[in-house]
């Protein structure tokens, strides 16, 4: 009995060293902590997975296999290697609660991709860590002095605070901006003299934006969706013309080509990709608002109407979450919008959810740690600076914060990078905070 109590002993105890060892190692490794004081352990290739392999096998034999996996969010990794390698291990298919977290990333991952996939439910293992969610950027627009901004603001999710970024080379309102690996584009626009159809693109790692080809349309009021290759500008309109012209930058060659243009001109529109198409959401005709949407197939190089919005809008924002498009505010013929409106590929229907806490036309939209955000736009009377976030979980938008500059027509994008990678410049030079 005391050889056996002893050996338990030694166990557990060579057990916690090994947890000790193994978690400063991944800390060491990825510099990465929840934020919420608990241990935390990231895994995010097979040099990483090799490491944590030895303490799993000791965390096994000591029957707390299962409490160590809760700590690593699953259905976050690709899922090539989510079921290339961890479903393969055998001490994960013999445990069957660890089987259960493998079932429930393999659900998510059907989730996104379409599928229907009944009684599934997000939980805290599908939400991006603080530190991993990257960095919320927002890009030019304009502001009560009528100027377009070059000034980009960004969001320290950690710090639950904006500021100053390297400012752009142009002046752009109603511009379009994506981020696409870990860089930053901002698309066409209008400078105050001109329409542009200029592109820059800002990277993180020298915190400089460079000048890249120009689109061969000039244009304002775009907007940018990628499928993880190639981006796409869409719409758009001139003080003369509402467009429906869509065209495509390739990231590595630094060209544009057209593809098949809309079926409708869509200035104002909003866009955003979702499983393998890209969604023109809304905009102007040249005449009226827009309640239309139509997604575009890439492999068939072509256009097709989809399920109308229940509003008629343009100026709107459009986001992804969850695995539905989400459009947000913008104007109808008259004035701002507060709705937003849900849109689930899977049944093909709208429904709205919860209206913002204000109205607001030329809002940028994006989607951080299971939330959206909205980031300034013009609530009617005034430009706004405010930005709040909508918890689908809650079906609520609640105020959490303000940029320094009240703008519209600002792009709005999330870059996969970190925040202490971003130079802050302190105020920039357009310190305009006139908002009427």
């Amino acid at each position: 009995m005391a050889s056996e109590s002893m050996n338990a002993k030694q166990a557990r105890n060579q057990c916690a060293k090994g947890k000790r060892q193994q978690h400063q190692q991944i800390k060491n490794r990825s510099s990465v902590s929840d934020g919420d004081g608990e241990d935390s352990f990231i895994f995010e290739a097979h040099e990483a997975w090799k490491d944590f392999h030895e303490s799993l096998l000791r965390f096994y034999e000591n029957g707390e296999l299962c409490d160590i996996t809760l700590k690593v969010r699953l259905p976050l990794l690709p899922v090539d290697f989510l079921m290339g390698v961890v479903a393969k291990e055998q001490i994960v298919k013999q445990n069957l609660k660890c089987r259960d977290l493998l079932d429930e990333a393999r659900n998510y991952h059907l989730h996104l991709s379409s599928r229907a996939v009944p009684d599934f439910e997000y939980s805290v293992r599908t939400t991006p860590r603080k530190h991993t969610a990257g960095v919320l950027f927002c890009v030019g627009g304009r502001g009560g002095s009528g100027d377009p901004f070059r000034s980009i603001e960004c969001y320290s999710i950690n710090k639950n605070s904006w500021f100053f970024g390297p400012e752009m080379n142009s002046r752009r309102r109603h511009v379009g901006v994506i981020s696409v690996k870990g860089k930053v584009y901002a698309v066409g626009g209008h400078d105050g003299n001109e329409h542009l159809g200029s592109m820059e693109m800002f990277d993180p790692l020298t915190n400089k934006w460079m000048m890249k080809a120009s689109m061969n349309t000039k244009r304002r009021g775009i907007a940018l969706a990628s499928l993880g290759g190639p981006i796409y500008a869409i719409g758009g309109l001139d003080d003369n013309t509402c467009f429906n012209d869509v065209e495509r930058y390739d990231i590595e060659s630094d060209q544009w080509s057209t593809v098949a243009p809309m079926n409708t001109p869509r200035g104002g529109v909003g866009s955003v990709a979702l499983v393998n198409h890209v969604y023109a959401v809304g905009g102007n005709d040249g005449v009226a608002s827009l309640s239309s949407v139509e997604r575009y197939d890439p492999h068939l190089d072509k256009w097709i109407e989809v399920k109308e919005m229940g509003q008629r809008r343009a100026g709107n924002g459009v986001s992804e979450l969850h695995g539905c498009l989400y459009v947000v505010g913008g104007f109808d013929d008259n004035s701002p919008l507060s709705s937003v409106e849900r849109y689930d590929p899977r049944s093909n229907k709208w429904d709205y959810v919860a209206s913002l806490t204000t109205p607001r036309g030329g809002v940028g939209i994006a989607t951080v740690m299971g939330k959206i955000f909205a980031v300034g736009g013009h609530n009617g009377n005034a430009y706004l600076n405010t930005v709040e976030a909508f918890d689908p979980v809650l079906n609520r938008w609640e105020l959490v914060g303000s940029v320094s500059h009240c703008r519209a027509g600002a792009g709005v994008a999330v870059c996969a990078c970190l925040t202490s990678q971003i130079r802050d410049v302190g105020h920039g030079s357009n310190n305009v905070v006139d908002c009427m």
